[in-house]
């Protein structure tokens, strides 16, 4: 009997040694994500959405079952345009929160705002021209917005040296469209081109001197030859 109880004592301290263990990783994991989370939360209240981005990530590998850093990460994607990872955050985090949670009804109304955007991108013909939606510059393309409002939306694609192009588009919420342009060069006349009157210039100087020297010779008087009998040309 007293050789079985040896045994079940060491086991028993073992356990209690992996549990220690255990919690003080816990700790160590919990105080981690909280550095990771302050952080995060500074860089998203400087602007810095993409450095929040990377440490409310790491916030969260190190605390999966913690609520806050879904809440953060999904309003760090939201200001980056990414509706799409935002809401699978929203989920997790009303998911891990009582409904009377404070933070509920504000990460519900931006679920919603986000149900109401789809993804467009946006490629062309030569590329990098200047791409407008609804009149304002969004920048080069080929560009993508991962949360774009749904409804009609005009794009217009410009470069120098070609013809614009432009096309209504019709974007549902949680959809996906992908719109090429294509710009026509536009062809210029031979007077068009930069060199052409410097050339004609140039050419009109060398006829004129041409006709002055010609002129100038045959206004020319030949020689006058004297003799004892008079004077000739």
């Amino acid at each position: 009997m007293r050789s079985l109880v040896v045994p079940i004592a060491m086991a028993v301290q073992v356990t209690t040694g992996l549990r220690a263990f255990a919690d003080q990783a816990r700790q160590l994991d919990e105080k981690t994500a909280l550095a990771h989370l302050d952080k995060g939360v500074i860089a998203f209240r400087a602007g810095k959405f993409d450095e929040a981005l990377r440490e409310l990530t790491l916030a969260h590998k190190s605390a999966p079952d913690t609520p806050n850093p879904f809440r953060w990460l999904a309003l760090t994607e939201i200001q980056l345009g990414d509706c799409t990872a935002a809401l699978g955050h929203i989920d997790e985090f009303l998911a891990r929160v009582p409904p009377t949670d404070e933070r509920v009804a504000e990460m519900a109304r931006w679920r919603d705002l986000c149900k109401r955007t789809g993804v467009l991108r946006v490629d062309s013909t030569p590329t990098a021209a200047t791409l407008h939606i609804d009149g304002a510059v969004v920048g080069a393309t080929p560009y993508k917005s991962l949360a774009m409002r749904s409804g009609t939306h005009t794009l217009i694609a410009d470069r120098d040296g070609f013809r614009s192009a432009s096309r209504t588009v019709d974007l549902t919420a949680g959809g996906e469209l992908d719109v090429h342009l294509t710009l026509s060069p536009i062809r210029r006349s031979i007077t068009d081109r930069w060199w052409f009157w410097p050339a004609v210039g140039v050419v009109a100087l060398g006829v004129t001197g041409g006709i002055i020297y010609v002129a100038t010779r045959d206004g020319e008087l030949p020689p006058i030859h004297c003799t004892d009998m008079g004077c000739m040309p």
